[in-house]
């Protein structure tokens, strides 16, 4: 089975596969159908988890580590306090032991490091700005292909 959806027409023919299944299950409160997000699909790259949490001792504090199952299977990850400079974001991600796949191992496209810093920055930034509120962000994962830079997953928690 090709999990891919080449073009426009199957998009839409699998949006109203799903609709339809929906609406036989009883599971369509809406008569128009649910709501629908239709997202790329993207494959390759590497997989990071970028999230900051409100540490009762020590405030907003920057996680940032390998992606997706790793990131709990592997358990690689660095924290630092907010603020964090550009510097900063480089410095945790040189500190992962995976640190190598963002060089572009066996043959890959090597990640932009200024681009992921960038992006780590702007989330904290976020994060900052959110308010006493905010209890979490985590991006996971947040794809690195190059200098393409993608959030694929984002959570917010409140206090």
């Amino acid at each position: 089975m090709d999990d891919g959806l080449d073009g426009p027409g199957a998009v839409r023919g699998a949006f109203d596969d799903i609709r339809d299944a929906l609406r036989r299950h009883g599971r369509a409160a809406d008569p128009a159908g649910p709501a629908v997000l239709v997202q790329p699909q993207r494959t390759g790259g590497t997989e990071l988890l970028v999230g900051v949490v409100r540490d009762p001792a020590w405030g907003l504090t920057l996680a940032v580590g390998l992606g997706g199952v790793r990131v709990e299977v592997l358990a690689d990850s660095a924290l630092r306090l907010l603020p964090v400079t550009g510097a900063g974001a480089r410095s945790a991600l040189s500190e992962l032991r995976g640190a190598r796949l963002l060089d572009g191992a066996r043959g890959t496209e090597p990640a932009d490091l200024d681009a992921v810093a960038d992006t780590v920055v702007r989330v904290t930034g976020l994060a900052r700005s959110l308010g006493p509120r905010l209890e979490s962000v985590e991006i996971n994962p947040l794809l690195v292909a190059g200098g393409r830079v993608e959030a694929l997953d984002a959570l917010i928690t409140w206090d």
